[in-house]
């Protein structure tokens, strides 16, 4: 399968389901996921592409693209028409960045976010969200469009891009990771 297209599907299914009510956000300078399962739908049934632990994959990098894509260069992808991509990520997240006003720390509050820092403070963060997953990984569905893969090559590419200008939030006296917004555009 045509590895633009799997790093794409990739980027549009990591979609992270995390407590959203923030009182305030800001930008991540480093926002690092490892993916668990990477899956496909095809109109029946969902196919396993990828299970395991991924290398860290740093959605706030502008060379994000090129690290998914190197991910998933040696997967291998049954030739049929697909509707969906669900995508789970790890539940281990490194984060860095500010809600606006303050920075992550290296340092780990009561809550289990990162402490609140100054500027020359700033360092990544690395937390484990608790029950060992991340719940429910929420299926992109691109279904007017159907990637179809034959012989190994795809009908589709879809572009993805990520969004970390809001992906530090402030909740609980802590920071945290926020989900990110994905753009998804099918070529």
């Amino acid at each position: 399968m045509n590895k633009l297209l799997l790093k794409s599907l990739m980027g549009a299914g990591i979609v992270l389901i995390l407590n959203s009510s923030a009182f305030a956000t800001g930008p991540a300078s480093a926002y690092k996921v490892r993916v668990s399962k990477f899956e496909l739908f095809n109109g029946t049934s969902w196919i396993t592409v990828f299970e395991g632990t991924s290398d860290a994959l740093d959605i706030a990098s502008v060379s994000s693209g090129a690290a998914a894509g190197s991910f998933l260069s040696g997967l291998s992808v049954p030739d049929g028409t697909y509707t969906q991509v669900r995508v789970t990520p790890s539940p281990t997240f490194v984060i860095s960045g500010y809600d606006g006003v303050n920075y992550t720390t290296a340092t780990a509050g009561p809550g289990g976010g990162s402490t609140f820092g100054t500027a020359a403070q700033q360092a990544e963060f690395t937390l484990t969200l608790t029950g060992g997953s991340v719940p429910g990984a929420t299926p992109t569905d691109f279904s007017a469009t159907p990637i179809t893969v034959k012989d190994g090559a795809a009908s589709n590419k879809i572009r993805v891009s990520f969004d970390v200008s809001n992906a530090i939030q402030t909740q609980g006296g802590e920071l945290w990771p926020a989900q990110p917004t994905v753009t998804m555009s099918i070529q």
